[in-house]
């Protein structure tokens, strides 16, 4: 087996959980619909499921993490902004990693995941159904969860029980909004994504001050 099976896999993993969830899909139909004739192709390339859906989220979390690391970095704790760079911090990646793919279905993927984890993710990043051997634990997300907890801090107007609660609406937000996006794309009929980022991320940046 080579690396162009390996890729091909990949990549028809994340469409076909994109488009039906991850209890819409089989290992068995994505290799089969990869090409590949060896049934065990996801164990010999990527160990198990779990290496799978991992090897998915690595494949988009590095080029991710490298431009929030830039725009985290030119964020001073006392900017009279902070709110919003945080939250663009946040936007632009995303938009940045899915206008990289034509097609992309990295959101629509994201917003697969979140159906099965718990409302309040970032607080308890857990599944709705205890010890779901479909969500298995993704590294590579301190970035993420770190700017998290700097917009809940930001959130000075809500009770501390409600911050976390607030930020993970907002992220489930934002994912529904480029899902959406993606979708509308496939046909032609997207706005433009600089534009859609600009309100996107102003809308985002309302519902988190909000009473």
């Amino acid at each position: 087996m080579n690396s162009n099976g390996r890729d091909t896999i990949l990549l028809v993993a994340e469409r076909l959980i994109a488009e039906r969830g991850l209890h819409g899909v089989s290992a068995r139909e994505i290799v089969r619909t990869a090409g590949q004739r060896n049934n065990s192709a996801i164990t010999y390339h990527f160990g198990s499921w779990d290496g799978l859906l991992e090897s998915v989220w690595l494949e988009h979390i590095g080029s991710i993490n490298a431009v929030r690391g830039e725009m985290l970095d030119a964020i001073d704790d006392d900017a009279p902004d902070r709110l919003d760079r945080l939250v663009a911090a946040y936007v632009h990646p995303f938009v940045t990693e899915i206008a990289a793919h034509k097609p992309s279905y990295w959101a629509r993927f994201n917003e697969q995941w979140l159906t099965g984890v718990r409302m309040d993710f970032v607080d308890r990043p857990a599944t709705l159904v205890p010890d779901d051997a479909r969500y298995p634990r993704i590294e590579g997300m301190e970035l993420l969860k770190d700017l998290f907890a700097g917009i809940g801090a930001e959130l000075g107007h809500l009770d501390p029980d409600a911050r976390t609660r607030r930020v993970a609406m907002t992220a489930r937000f934002v994912v529904s909004g480029l899902a959406t996006w993606e979708r509308e794309a496939t046909t032609g009929n997207a706005p433009d994504l600089d534009i859609f980022e600009g309100e996107l991320t102003a809308l985002a940046v309302a519902l988190l001050r909000a009473p």
